[in-house]
């Protein structure tokens, strides 16, 4: 095993760019235990229940196609296989610059981890593409509720705040305070948005034009040597975004806004998506 630490050396994120492709073939770079990284590290990480017995182990790759936990998205699952060995991707996590992916092996054969072993890449397709219809879901939520504040059915001082896209407990979040009556009229332009099969799109803007342009700007969002990544939905507007969506609005299914909750001058709107 190699004893190296494996949070120098950059991960190539592929899903930032090609969201649709679900197996990649990569060198191994490292294959650690869990145990052997920082505490701070070993924090991020939530080892499997399901098989206490078995060691949790980090592996890195120079480019991987597994989301990494963040922007409101869970992480990929899937496995990375060489030869005989096969590894389990439980969780994936970005320590700047790498990507980490912790798991564990399903039999005894394991990685050399001496740098020079390929591994192939395969992903939870269902769940990513489960993962990816509720975040662009997100999207068209809060592109709805910026419909009907240029419409004047909405009071024009609410904004976008935070999101989570986790299925069971996705919601986007408003400054401001929106009553709950506006659940039929932001459903309706939700369904408007869906329907219109907008294509929803993948691009790299400099900061000035990601500030102009993109609906919901937060002062957190991270560039690269490629710019801001955003996702443009048709011409309902933009977000700058790291997560993986579909391709157009009807990809989502039906989006269902669940509820509208009011507390501390915040209104949370949870949503659900379902097959249409």
């Amino acid at each position: 095993m190699a004893t190296s630490s494996p949070l120098t050396a950059r991960t190539e994120p592929l899903y930032q760019k090609d969201g649709f492709k679900y197996t990649h073939t990569s060198l191994i770079s490292s294959i650690q235990p869990l145990t052997s990284l920082p505490q701070d590290t070993q924090a991020l990480f939530k080892p499997p229940q399901s098989s206490p017995e078995k060691e949790a182990y980090i592996l890195t790759t120079p480019s991987t196609i597994f989301h990494a936990q963040g922007g409101g998205q869970p992480s990929d699952t899937g496995t990375i296989t060489s030869g005989n060995a096969s590894f389990s991707v439980h969780q994936v996590r970005k320590v700047d610059p790498a990507i980490l992916h912790m798991g564990t092996f399903s039999s005894s054969e394991t990685f050399t981890g001496d740098g020079a072993e390929q591994g192939a890449q395969s992903i939870d397709t269902d769940k990513r593409v489960l993962h990816s219809r509720i975040h662009t879901a997100g999207h068209v939520l809060g592109l709805a509720a910026a419909a009907l504040r240029a419409e004047g059915v909405m009071d024009s001082s609410i904004v976008d705040g935070k999101a989570s896209h986790y299925p069971g407990a996705a919601f986007v979040e408003f400054i401001g305070l929106i009553p709950s009556d506006m659940k039929a009229a932001l459903q309706a332009k939700t369904d408007q948005l869906v329907d219109a099969d907008l294509p929803v799109e993948i691009l790299f803007w400099d900061e000035e034009r990601a500030r102009k342009e993109c609906t919901g700007v937060l002062e957190s969002f991270k560039q690269d040597e490629d710019g801001v990544r955003v996702v443009r939905i048709g011409d309902a507007g933009s977000y700058p975004c790291g997560g993986t969506h579909v391709k157009t609005t009807k990809g989502c299914g039906r989006v269902v806004v669940r509820n509208i909750k009011r507390q501390k001058g915040i209104t949370k709107v949870s949503y659900e998506v379902q097959d249409a």
